[in-house]
């Protein structure tokens, strides 16, 4: 009885938790597949639909709202902001390549830049799928469209380029792996807890970006990451990453990896070295965004 007791209840509770975990942990994830045509759609209405779609999620300022650039050649550029981020991340990138003579369609990624509410309600297959609208727009208006991502946004870029007509890619700091032990515990916590409050969070950006992380949605990162991995070369592009030496989110030594296990006939990577240049890179407050930004624009140019 002692051993009953104390030795094979307490492991068979074990094993049942683990199984019911890793079943519901498995149908949790999704495959992704090509947009939905909308090659026929009008850009108008295409517009039109990405921005109702972001009202009715609650965004109510400009900074957060989709935005479309015409330019005057044949590229388009497609930017996607990262985790509990807005396009207000990517705006700045957005009018320098614009001024540069890109279309440019600044995104915004579903369950972003309303409430946090809202991204506790979403899986990562939402987030992809609510990229169509900006990807056809350029698509309709452009003959070539470069897709560049900053962290989760730099997943989404690849994924993006895997399953759709895409020229180039660009990832900025891609959260290819996290630093904190605590993502890790992300699958659990998601059960007990619905928010995190951010550290050392600058009230100056309060209406870009969310002050708390949603656990739920860091569930979804956590298998949105996994799933680039599993369809790493599943499709050749050229890439271009950079990426922060002193970032304090992403795991650097994951970027390295992906990197040199990209089968790609061209492909670059950048590391910045600069001590006071953190995670994000495309903010007006980085001392060397016009380095960054006129690094990118070279490698969008590049034949």
């Amino acid at each position: 009885m002692f051993f009953v007791k104390w030795f094979l209840i307490p492991w068979l509770i074990f094993i049942i938790i683990v199984g019911v975990y890793l079943i519901y942990y498995k149908n949790e994830k999704y495959e992704l597949k090509p947009f939905v045509d909308l090659s026929s759609v009008d850009i108008k209405e295409l517009l039109i639909m990405d921005k109702k779609r972001a009202i009715s999620e609650g965004v109510n300022i400009e900074e957060n709202m989709p935005k479309f650039y015409k330019g005057n050649n044949n590229i388009g550029v497609l930017l996607i902001h990262g985790f509990t981020a807005s396009p207000y991340e990517m705006s700045f990138l957005a009018n320098y390549l614009n001024s540069k003579g890109y279309t440019v369609y600044n995104a915004r990624v579903a369950g972003h830049g309303s409430r946090p509410e809202n991204l506790n309600l979403l899986t990562y297959e939402d987030w992809y799928e609510s990229l169509k609208y900006s990807y056809y727009v350029l698509k309709n208006s452009c003959d070539k469209i470069v897709v560049v991502g900053q962290s989760m946004g730099g997943l989404l870029a690849y994924v993006v380029a895997t399953f759709n007509d895409v020229d180039k890619v660009v990832m900025l700091v891609p959260g290819l792996g996290i630093k904190s032990f605590k993502f890790k515990l992300v699958p659990i916590l998601k059960n007990f807890i619905d928010f995190v409050k951010k550290e050392n969070f600058s009230d100056d950006l309060k209406e870009y970006y969310y002050n708390v992380r949603p656990i739920k949605a860091l569930f979804q990162l956590k298998l949105l990451i996994e799933y680039t991995w599993s369809i790493l070369n599943k499709r050749q592009f050229p890439v271009y990453i950079i990426y922060s030496e002193y970032d304090d989110v992403i795991d650097n030594k994951k970027i390295v990896n992906f990197y040199n296990k990209l089968d790609s006939s061209k492909k670059k990577i950048d590391l910045i070295k600069q001590k006071d240049i953190k995670h994000v890179l495309t903010l007006n407050s980085n001392p060397i965004v016009n380095n960054i930004f006129g690094q990118i624009e070279e490698w969008i140019r590049e034949e």
